[in-house]
């Protein structure tokens, strides 16, 4: 009978190292990938709240510090306007949105949302600011009204100018230009010549323009603080 003998081998299977090199490097290449996915993620986060912190230091209405500004950015200042009549005035009726009075226009009980300036008839009227002439209207109770628009969403309104203005609707007026002269408005000939100003702002939430204080944008609106 034939005896079959059999040498075990020592020396160890190549082809399980082989296997498990091939997986270490796939995974450590995934995770490269992964990391660089996250880095790029990082990055645009960063880039995205860095813009944001500069507009919000810039921005909207009147906000940053001018200082912070490039050279070729605009520096957003707020609107000052200036008295509308030359010489001098006396203010017989001041902006008040609380305390009721008679409105002879709205023929009711309510506030006064606008100031009305006593001066002598054919005073010059002035534009309180920078702006497009964005109407001209002749109304039989309040004379002679201009409508001026500025930057920001303002506008200003002057009522009781005479007929014979110096400007027209589309025409591009300065801050202290002459648009007009007082002339009369027929709802207050009691009060004699005297020309009405509005202030108005539009409102983003009502989507129109409302009345605001004149004080609030002519600092020395009233004698005493000029």
């Amino acid at each position: 009978m034939e005896t079959r003998s059999y040498k075990l081998s020592n020396q160890p299977n190549s082809a399980a190292p082989v296997r498990q090199s091939t997986q270490m490097e796939r995974a450590r290449r995934q995770a490269v990938g992964v990391s660089a996915v996250l880095m790029v993620l990082m990055l645009a986060l960063a880039v995205t709240f860095t813009t944001l912190a500069i507009n919000s230091g810039r921005g909207g209405v009147g906000g940053g510090d001018p200082l912070d500004q490039g050279p070729g950015d605009e520096v957003w200042t707020p609107i000052v306007m200036t008295v509308p009549v030359s010489g001098a005035y006396q203010i017989i009726t001041e902006y008040n949105d609380g305390a009721l009075q008679w409105n002879e226009t709205a023929g009711g009980w309510g506030g006064f949302l606008s100031v009305k300036i006593a001066v002598g008839k054919d005073t010059a009227v002035l534009a309180t600011y920078e702006g497009t002439v964005s109407a001209v209207t002749n109304d039989a109770l309040e004379g002679t009204i201009v409508e001026i628009t500025h930057r920001d969403g303002m506008m200003t309104r002057y009522s009781g100018l005479a007929a014979n203005l110096t400007v027209r609707r589309g025409d591009t007026v300065q801050k202290g230009q002459q648009i007009g002269t007082v002339g009369n408005r027929p709802i207050d000939h009691k009060d004699g010549p005297h020309v009405k100003l509005e202030v108005l702002q539009f409102n983003d939430a009502k989507q129109k323009f409302v009345k605001v204080n004149p004080a609030d944008y002519i600092p020395n609106l009233f004698p005493d603080n000029k």
